[in-house]
Formats: C-alpha cells, structure tokens, sequence
C-alpha cells in the first residue's frame, strides 16, 4: 500500500551534484585502446574532486600519479562498490522505506515525530498507522498516524497531502538524510565522485594523470598519384569519449604494441576461506577492430606535429591546441610523404592469380612508427583506384601495399618435378640415399596491348630449397624479380629450385618392385648389381610361393575327391567292375599326393635357402 504526503526534513540539506574541478590539460590517445589523461587542480585545506565512470575506474585506481609540489602524502576518498548496501545495514529502515511514506513509519515506530495539518499539532512517538473510514466520493486510501504523547494520551492525525511530518530526533533527521544521500549517489552508478585531499593542508596546483579506456584511434591514408610521384598523407580520425570537454588541450596520437593489463580494484573481493576458491583473471584489454573510415580530399596542408619514439610506442602530438566536445569526433591530416616511382605492377607467385595487382612499394622514412589504417588511392584523371590497408611499419620498415587489379596482363603458371638420386650407400643392410628434387616453375606473361611493362614477381620461398635463379632479389618470404613484359609479347620465365632429401632404407624387408626401382635410381655398379640379385632372388622367391600355393590347393582337391570315391565304395558295398575302377582311382591319388608333397617340400627348401641368401647378400655388402 502506498501512502501519499508531504514530509517535512528540518535541518537536512542535501548537495548539489559535484562537479569534476580539476582541468584537462593534455590527453594522448593510444592504439592500445587507453587515454592518458593530464589534468591540473588545486588541493588544499578542501578536497579536489575528480569524477571517473565506473567502467573506468580500475584503471584510474591502478594509474593515477599525482604530482604535488606541497610533498604532501595524497588520499583518494570514494563511495566503496557496496556502500549503499552497507548503509542500510545500518540504519533502521530498508532503501525502498524512503520512496513509501507507509513503509518509513512502520519502521520507525518510537521514534518522536511532531504533526501539523490545519493549524493542528501533534506531538509523540510514532505508534503506527490505522486506516479511516472514506467517504464513497474519496477515491484513495484514508489513514491516520497514531501517536503517543508525553502525557501517554494516544492521539490520531489524518494523513494525507496537508499533514506536515518532522522526526524531532537529530540522530533519526541523521539517518534518513545518509539514506537520501546514498540513493542519491547509487542512482549515479556510472558515476563516480573521487575526493583527493593531501596530509598537506597548504593551497597550491597539482598535477594529475590516468589511464583510462578509450577507443583506438584511426588513421586514413589517402595516395595521390600525381606528375611528381605518390602524395601519401595521413589523416587522423578521433572520437573524445574520455567523458569530458577539451579545451585547448595538448593531443598526442600513440601508436605501438604495448601491454595494458585489466585488473579489478574497484569490486569488493572476499579473501579465501576454507568454503570459497576465488581466482581472478587479468586478461589482455581488447584491441577493437581498425575502422574503415575515408575521406576525400585534394591537396592539403598537414597540421604541425611534434614526434618522438621510444621502445614500445611512437607518439605524434599535434602543435594547435584541440577543442573538442565530450563524445564529439573529428579528422585532421598529420602526416604526408612523397614517394618517387612507388608504383609497381605485382604478382604472387604460387596463387594462381590471373592478373597481377597494381601497388605502391612503400618505406618509412621516418625513425619512429608509422601507424596503421586504411588508404584510399587516387591517379590523376581517373579519381579513386581503389583502397588497401597499410600495416604499422618500424622506422625504415618496407612493404608493397596493393589496392587494385591490372587486367591488361595475364599470367599462367605450371610446375614439374623431377627426382634423382645423387649419392648411395649401404651399411648393415641398410641403403643411404641422397635425392635430389628439381622442381621449375613457368610463369607465361601475356603483356598489356598498350604499353610495355615491368612485373615484379615474388615467388615464394620454400623452407628447405634453394633457388637456383641468381637473378632474384631475397625479401623476407619471398624472391623478388623484375621482368621486362613488351607490349603484346608472351615473356616466359622459369624459376628453378631444388632441395636434397637423404633416405634410409632397410634392404630385406623391400619386394621386387621397390628393389627394380631402386636399382634403377642409382647409378653405383656394386650397388646396382647387388639390388638386382636381390630383385632375382626375390622374383624366385614370388615364384616359388606361387607354386607352393597351387600345389597346396591341388593337394586338398585330390584329397577331397579321395573321400568322396572312398564313401561311395563303402555306401555301395559291391564288387562290380566300377567299384573296382573306383578302388584303383583311390590307390592312383595317394601316388599323386605323396608326389605333390615331395615338390612342396622342395620348394619349401628352397624359399630357405632363398632367405639365407638375401641375408648373405645384405651381410656382405
């Protein structure tokens, strides 16, 4: 049940919302997805107050430096993550009494409390509330607060929207205004007030700084091709969402592979105990995606950056100070070169490409970092020839950078192999062999109808082969080479690499087959003419299992049909000229199987000797 009035709160008086007083000086934007920000206030005998987010305010509390000329000892004051839970532990009534009337004084029931409607005044300890008989026109809940006076008289006032209500107690006054003022606060849980104070009580400025996250920013490349070779200017995209307005501040853009750690200070950790295991995880913040954001824009002059580089980052900062409105973005050029004869005409080899891709080689000039985004290629004439991504470059760091497809050439590749053995030995039964694989690729080049051209052609390196083409210049995955293309002319060119691989392989276990290719690969007259015994002895080998096989088959057919004839003598039991005929075939297939079993039995022999042979072969060579 809800109850509605007015609630008179003598003697409280609740803050205005504080406002952050310490002043943005600088701020440094980092591809690491942090800001650094540098402020300046004045700390004295009153705190500066500084707001933070609360998404931020783990790495405000890891990162904050303070410098103060006063050497004074610095303290950082602010709401705990559970203070207004703690509060309310504390005080007599729960945070949802103080949004109902009703609720607030069932629980403060004892408390002095003075009322006033219509020139009425009652005062007592609260005992309660009691509902009042309403009229059918009334049409909301009629209740009347019952106090006990100090005569110990029980009295009754309507409650309604004309009844004043002051708890008389200070110490309740107290509590009702901390429980105001905690809500206060958690309906501003994004927001944080810090109070900084000093055990330095003097007046004088500090300086401050923090990290806190902060979207990348980008960079926007844009290549004019133009009479004097390739304008390559460097705009830079910028969003301040640091949450706070930049006045005239210093902006630097860093650029790097820094480490940056997310760690919970903030939120309230309980301590391990027998029935709880807790463990915390700090990993890596996140590196957002690179955003495609481009522009266009003729002939600019850049703004004037100061540069400086160090391990781990390069960093550019703008010499006109920045205005920019919290959440607001904006772009500006920083950087620009001029390259000459940049443009090149590429293919890679190996991916089956049709056409080659249309590029610019470019080098950082610089000695610090270039940083990385996207370009958008301009020629002159013809407006935009298409977008690539430049990749972060080190100071004197090279890399081609394709943005489109010249379809006016046309390449073909194909590939052969082509194994020999080069060397061979053999020890303890086993064959050494060094292969020597040849493989050339053909790159056929169908040149443009309209003028002549250069490819540059980068075929990839192989791990374990060498490239037999002087020629070609060695980059870091692949070789590098010119070849001059005629207008309409077909250019083959043909790339040779090889590598040796070294095999070793047990003799006796090889079958004729791998024995004749073997033979047939190595060019050792010993060699060769033992693997061709061996292939001899095998093929008798093969041979003679055949015929042990056949015969063994033969065997069981005769004997099969030696029962069969010897069943039917019995089952008949007569003496007629066929069983007698019958009775002769019997005796004739003994000697038949007797014979087949000497054969097998040679044969058997032989297969030994056969192994004893290879053994011999294999020991003495």
């Amino acid at each position: 049940m809800r109850y509605t009035a007015f609630l008179l709160l003598s003697g409280l008086a609740l803050p205005a919302s504080a406002q952050m007083q310490a002043d943005v000086r600088a701020v440094t934007l980092s591809t690491a997805g942090l800001a650094l920000i540098e402020a300046q206030g004045t700390l004295g005998a009153d705190p500066l107050r500084l707001q933070v987010r609360r998404a931020e305010i783990d790495d405000f509390l890891k990162s904050l430096r303070v410098s103060d000329p006063g050497a004074g000892t610095p303290i950082l004051t602010l709401a705990g993550p559970a203070a207004t839970e703690d509060l309310f532990d504390s005080l007599p009534f729960e945070a949802d009494a103080l949004g109902d009337l009703g609720a607030l004084i069932d629980a403060m029931i004892g408390a002095p409390l003075t009322a006033q409607r219509h020139g009425t005044t009652l005062t007592g300890v609260v005992m309660g509330m009691r509902d009042l008989p309403c009229t059918a026109a009334e049409q909301r809940n009629c209740v009347a607060l019952v106090l006990r006076g100090e005569d110990g008289a029980v009295r009754q006032i309507a409650l309604d929207e004309a009844t004043d209500l002051t708890f008389t107690d200070a110490s309740d006054r107290d509590a009702i205004a901390q429980g105001l003022e905690a809500l206060r606060i958690s309906a501003r849980a994004q927001l944080l007030d810090i109070d900084l104070t000093s055990t330095t009580p003097d007046t004088r400025d500090v300086a401050l700084s923090w990290l806190q996250p902060a979207p990348i920013w980008k960079t926007a490349w844009r290549a004019e091709d133009g009479p004097d070779g390739l304008t390559l200017t460097a705009w830079a995209v910028i969003e301040n969402a640091t949450g706070y307005d930049w006045s005239d501040i210093a902006l630097t853009l860093a650029t790097g592979a820094v480490q940056a750690l997310r760690v919970s200070l903030y939120d309230r950790q309980d301590g391990p105990r027998n029935w709880v295991v807790r463990a915390d995880d700090a990993p890596l913040l996140d590196m957002p995606q690179m955003a495609r954001d481009v522009a266009s824009e003729a002939q600019v002059t850049v703004a004037d950056v100061t540069m400086d580089d160090s391990d781990s980052f390069s960093r550019f900062t703008l010499s006109t100070p920045v205005t920019l409105k919290a959440g607001a973005m904006m772009s500006l050029p920083f950087l620009s070169e001029r390259l000459d004869e940049a443009r090149l005409t590429v293919h890679h080899g190996g991916s089956g490409a049709l056409h080659p891709m249309i590029a610019i080689a470019f080098e950082n000039p610089l000695p610090l970092r270039l940083p990385a985004g996207i370009a958008t290629f301009y020629e002159a004439g013809r407006g935009h020839a298409g977008d690539a991504r430049i990749p972060e470059l080190a100071p004197g760091a090279r890399d081609v950078i394709e943005f489109a497809r010249d379809t006016a050439l046309r390449i073909q590749e194909s590939m052969d192999e082509d194994t020999r053995i080069q060397t061979g030995r053999i020890v303890d039964g086993v064959l050494y062999a060094t292969e020597r694989i040849e493989r050339r690729t053909r790159y056929r080049i169908a040149g443009a109808p309209d003028r002549d051209r250069v490819l540059t052609l980068l075929h990839p390196q192989r791990t374990g082969w060498d490239l037999v083409d002087p020629d070609g210049v060695v980059e870091f995955e692949a070789t590098r080479f010119e070849i001059e293309v005629p207008a309409g002319d077909i250019v083959t060119r043909e790339i040779v690499e090889t590598r040796e691989v070294r095999q070793e392989i047990a003799l006796l276990p090889l079958d004729r087959a791998a024995l004749l290719y073997w033979s047939g690969q190595i060019a050792d007259p010993d060699i060769r003419q033992l693997l061709t015994a061996m292939q001899q002895l095998r093929s008798e080998e093969a041979d003679l299992r055949t015929q042990i096989a056949r015969q063994t088959a033969q065997e069981q057919d005769l004997i099969a049909d030696q029962e069969r004839l010897a069943a039917l003598i019995v089952q008949l039991g007569d003496d007629s000229p066929t069983t007698g005929t019958r009775r002769a075939r019997v005796d004739a297939i003994d000697t038949e199987i007797d014979t087949l079993r000497t054969a097998r039995r040679a044969a058997e022999a032989r297969l030994s000797e056969i192994a004893t042979e290879l053994r011999v072969l294999v020991r003495e060579s």
